[in-house]
C-alpha cells in the first residue's frame, strides 16, 4: 500500500532473525508494521525511545485483545506520546476493547459502519448439516468441486491435529493444498501461504490461532468443518470473504451437538432460521439450513477405506485428530440454555425433515431425494383390519365407516396443527427482530 508514497516500511514479527530487524530500525522507517510481542521486545533490546511516535494503529483489535497482548500493548503505548492518535480496527467490540478505550484513550470517537449488518450482504451463507463421522467426506466432495472450478478457499478446523489429518487426506486425494497452524515453523508458514497467495493451489487449511493476521484479497469461500462456538468467531471467518464489493461463499458443516450453536448465531445475526424443502433452489440472497446429501458419504466411503487400510501413518493422524476433538469438546464454551432448549424442543424436528440443501445437489440428487422423500412419507389410509380381505368383510367394511365418519375430525385436527406451526414460525421470526434490535440499541457507543 505505501508503494510510490516514498515512505519507507519495516516489519517486525515474531520468527524471523531479529538481527535484521535491528538493522531495519536503525534505517529510521516512517512506519512500523508489527506484532505486538516482537514489537516489545525490540524496543526493550535496542532501548528505542518512541517519542516522535504521531500515529498508533491497531488491526484486528477485538482478536489482539481476546488472544491476551493486552499487557504487551498497553506497556507499548506507556512509552508513545500522549499526544499520538490512536485508531482502533475492530468487527466486534468485546468488553476488553471497550475497557481499553476506556481507560487509554482521551476523547474517543466510535465510528460504525453498516450497523445493521455484521458480514456483508454479498455473502452467501450455506449451512448442511450431517452426522461427525460425515463431515470429511462431505467436505472433501465440497474441495474437489472447489478445486476444479479454481475457487480460492479456506477451510478452518478446530485444532492443529485436524489440520495435520485433513492435509493427509487431501494429499492422498490429489487435491494440491497449503496448510499453516500455530506450531508451523515461519519459514513453512510463508511458504504456504505465498503458494495460495500466488494460486499455485486453491486450498488452503488453518485453524484460527494461525490464520489471525493472515490477509488474502481475493478469497471465494470459506468452510466450517467445525462450527465456532462463538458468532464473534463465525463473524471474523467468513469477513475474509466478500470484500470490496465482491460475493463470497461461506460453507458450514453442523453435526448434531453443533446445532445449539448455530441456533445462537442466528439469533446473534437477528435473522429466521429456515429449513430447505423439496423444490427449493440455491439462491445467494437466501439462506437455507439443509442436510447433506446422503450419497456423498456413499461416494467418498470407499476412497476413505483405501486410504486407512494398512496405512499406520493415516490411522495415526485420524486417532490424533480424535484425541483433539475430545480435549477441544471439554474446553469449548457451551452455548446458551435457551438454544440449547430450543434445539432439543423444536428444531431438532425440522433438521429431521429438511431436505437436502440445494448447493450441494445436482439436479439427479434433487429428482432421487424427493422420490425417497415421498416414499418415506407416504402413508396409507387402510388399516391391518382391511388388509388381504375381500370387500365384503365384515372388519374392512367397519373401518371404511368410521373413517368416513372421522374424516372431517382428522381434518380440522390437521387445520389446527398447521395454525400451530405457522404461529410458532411468525413467533420465531418476531424474537429474532426483536434480538436485531436490541443488539442495536445495545451496542457500546455508550459504554466508549
Amino acid at each position: 500500500l505505501g508503494r510510490f508514497t516514498g515512505l519507507r516500511c519495516a516489519i517486525l514479527v515474531g520468527g524471523d532473525a531479529i538481527e535484521d530487524q535491528f538493522s531495519n530500525i536503525h534505517e529510521n522507517p516512517d512506519i512500523l508494521i508489527a506484532t505486538p510481542g516482537r514489537l516489545l521486545h525490540v524496543i526493550v533490546e535496542m532501548d528505542l525511545r518512541l517519542s516522535s511516535v504521531q500515529y498508533v494503529v491497531f488491526d484486528e483489535a477485538d482478536r489482539l485483545f481476546e488472544m491476551g497482548f493486552q499487557d504487551q500493548l498497553t506497556e507499548t503505548l506507556k512509552r508513545i506520546p500522549e499526544s499520538r492518535q490512536t485508531l482502533l480496527f475492530s468487527a466486534t467490540l468485546p468488553k476488553m476493547l471497550v475497557d481499553f478505550a476506556k481507560a487509554g484513550l482521551s476523547d474517543p470517537v466510535l465510528v460504525r459502519l453498516d450497523v445493521d449488518e455484521k458480514i456483508s450482504d454479498r455473502l452467501s451463507m450455506v449451512f448442511a448439516t450431517c452426522r461427525a463421522d460425515e463431515k470429511l467426506a462431505v467436505l472433501l466432495h465440497i474441495c474437489r468441486q472447489m478445486d476444479a472450478e479454481g475457487k480460492q478457499t479456506v477451510v478452518f478446523c478446530a485444532t492443529m491435529k485436524h489440520v495435520e489429518y485433513v492435509v493427509g487426506i487431501m494429499n492422498r486425494a490429489g487435491i494440491d493444498n497449503s496448510f499453516i497452524y500455530s506450531q508451523l515453523d515461519a519459514t513453512a508458514r510463508k511458504l504456504n501461504i505465498a503458494r495460495f497467495t500466488e494460486r499455485k493451489n486453491n486450498i488452503l487449511i488453518v485453524t484460527d490461532v494461525a490464520a489471525r493476521g493472515v490477509d488474502i484479497p481475493l478469497l471465494d469461500t470459506v468452510i466450517n468443518l467445525h462450527f465456532p462456538p462463538k458468532a464473534k468467531l463465525f463473524v471474523h471467518r467468513v469477513g475474509r470473504v466478500a470484500r470490496a464489493g465482491r460475493s463470497g461463499t461461506a460453507i458450514s458443516l453442523i453435526a448434531p451437538d453443533e446445532m445449539p450453536y448455530l441456533a445462537d448465531l442466528f439469533l446473534f445475526l437477528g435473522k429466521p432460521m429456515r429449513f430447505a424443502q423439496d423444490g427449493d433452489k440455491y439462491d445467494e440472497e437466501t439462506t437455507l439450513i439443509g442436510k447433506a446429501p446422503e450419497n456423498v458419504a456413499a461416494l467418498e466411503s470407499e476412497f476413505f477405506n483405501s486410504i486407512h487400510d494398512n496405512n499406520e501413518e493415516m490411522l495415526d493422524l485420524r486417532q490424533k485428530a480424535t484425541n483433539a476433538m475430545m480435549r477441544y469438546i471439554r474446553t469449548r464454551p457451551p452455548p446458551s440454555a435457551e438454544s440449547a432448549r430450543r434445539v432439543k424442543e423444536e428444531l431438532r424436528l425440522k433438521v429431521t425433515e429438511c431436505s437436502a440443501h440445494p448447493f450441494l445437489r445436482t439436479a439427479q440428487d434433487t429428482q432421487q431425494y424427493s422420490i425417497l422423500n415421498q416414499l418415506a412419507k407416504y402413508k396409507t389410509c387402510a388399516t391391518i383390519f382391511e388388509l388381504n380381505v375381500g370387500n365384503k368383510s365384515h372388519s374392512a367394511a367397519v373401518m371404511k365407516e368410521k373413517r368416513r365418519q372421522h374424516q372431517e375430525r382428522i381434518r380440522q385436527a390437521n387445520e389446527e396443527r398447521a395454525r400451530n406451526k405457522q404461529a410458532l414460525l411468525t413467533e420465531d421470526r418476531s424474537q429474532s427482530e426483536t434480538a436485531k434490535e436490541s443488539n442495536i440499541e445495545n451496542a457500546d457507543e455508550a459504554a466508549i
